[in-house]
């Protein structure tokens, strides 16, 4: 891209779709979180499935991380062999009050999780320990979006908690979280489980139980 197209975009300017394409490689994000962050709607070819309830990519989260080594890779393999399809609409930014919850939300719902993940934060980031509905109110800018909630977020979604926190406007993020070991690993495997349908979703799981029934202890 020209050096006046990227200007105009770093003063201000309206970002397009094939700008936003070209960008997040550079940026060492995927192109479909950055449609998030500029406030677009994510395009159908980048949007994560739709209306899977009660399933969602939060719970395939938690049950695998109930899995050890090999069990998880084998997981996350299955996972990638099911097919995708496209979605037939796009992702909306999320309807919540504007802010940097907002951001946080739209980033979650990119990955098709809803957020009472209470539990998985805490679990994944050194997340407070709260209610889901406490998380709710924290994306909806209805209570505070602290520097630790930020660093809880960024290990579940896979982005660096400096990053997030520049986006967001919090922070600086906590250094001393004790984060999930295999945070990478777990954010990997959650974006490629993003377009799976609630059949699919369900299959995951089933599969995820019986491989923790394999690692669990006798």
């Amino acid at each position: 891209m020209s050096v006046p197209e990227l200007a105009a975009v770093l003063a201000g300017g309206y970002a397009g779709a094939a700008l936003l394409r070209r960008l997040a490689p550079a940026l060492d994000l995927h192109a479909a979180d950055l449609f998030v962050i500029a406030g677009h709607d994510v395009p159908g070819d980048l949007a994560p499935a739709s209306g899977t309830h009660p399933w969602h990519v939060g719970h395939v989260m938690r049950s695998a991380m109930r899995l050890l080594g090999p069990r998880l890779e084998r997981l996350h393999h299955y996972i990638r062999s099911l097919p995708v399809l496209v979605p037939d609409e796009p992702l909306r930014p999320a309807r919540v009050p504007p802010g940097p919850g907002a951001l946080v939300m739209g980033l979650l719902a990119n990955r098709n999780i809803r957020p009472h993940i209470a539990q998985l934060l805490h679990d994944v980031g050194d997340g407070p320990y709260v209610s889901d509905s406490t998380i709710y109110h924290v994306v909806r800018g209805e209570s505070a979006l602290t520097p630790r909630y930020i660093t809880a977020f960024a290990a579940v979604l896979g982005i660096e908690a400096g990053d997030l926190a520049a986006l967001t406007g919090v922070g600086p993020s906590t250094d001393t979280a004790r984060l999930y070991p295999r945070r990478a690993e777990l954010a990997a495997l959650a974006w490629d489980a993003r377009r799976l349908n609630s059949e699919q979703l369900s299959q995951v799981e089933v599969l995820a139980s019986d491989l923790a029934r394999v690692d669990a202890p006798t």
